[in-house]
């Protein structure tokens, strides 16, 4: 590497000084060139995950719905960017899902599921993370204290925690 810098430097200062008495470097220099090939080295940083991640269910998921809106899409791609295109090492993704205290205790509970199961079927999609490593409940309305619209559409949310480690190479 230190040789092709000195071979361009010099390079460099014979065709000024070709220019400055008036000469091309093509009438007095027979110029050899030289193709230098620079191997990229990985180099890999581990990165100890402790992310908590709580999403509003309104902007997830419709009304008494399981389907993931778009928006609800595009606010999981802007919390998951970081993980996508990484290895693995021990990550661990736990998605729990919450209902609010509207209807029956059951059908709560059954739609916290599959409000959780959207959400990581949507993370292992957009991520290299193997599917055993996403973990998924349900938590019904157990925890749910919303009065009014508005607050009921906050206990309508899917929390998504990850810890582990990561292994980012570059």
């Amino acid at each position: 590497m230190k040789n092709a810098v000195l071979i361009i430097v010099l390079l460099a200062l014979l065709v000024g000084l070709a220019m400055y008495v008036g000469r091309t470097p093509v009438e007095e220099f027979d110029v050899a060139t030289q193709e230098l090939v620079a191997a990229e080295t990985a180099v890999s940083h581990t990165i100890t995950v402790n992310d908590n991640i709580s999403l509003d269910g309104a902007v997830l998921f419709p009304f008494d719905s399981k389907v993931l809106s778009d928006d609800g899409k595009a606010i999981i791609d802007e919390r998951i960017v970081k993980y996508r295109g990484k290895v693995q090492d021990t990550l661990d993704i736990d998605v729990i899902g919450y209902a609010d205290n509207v209807g029956a205790e059951d059908y709560n509970q059954t739609l916290s599921e599959e409000r959780a199961q959207s959400v990581a079927d949507y993370i292992d999609a957009q991520t290299d993370i193997p599917h055993n490593q996403i973990k998924v409940r349900g938590k019904g309305a157990s925890e749910a204290e919303g009065e009014s619209a508005e607050d009921r559409a906050i206990d309508r949310r899917v929390i998504i925690n990850v810890t582990g480690k990561l292994v980012d190479q570059e």
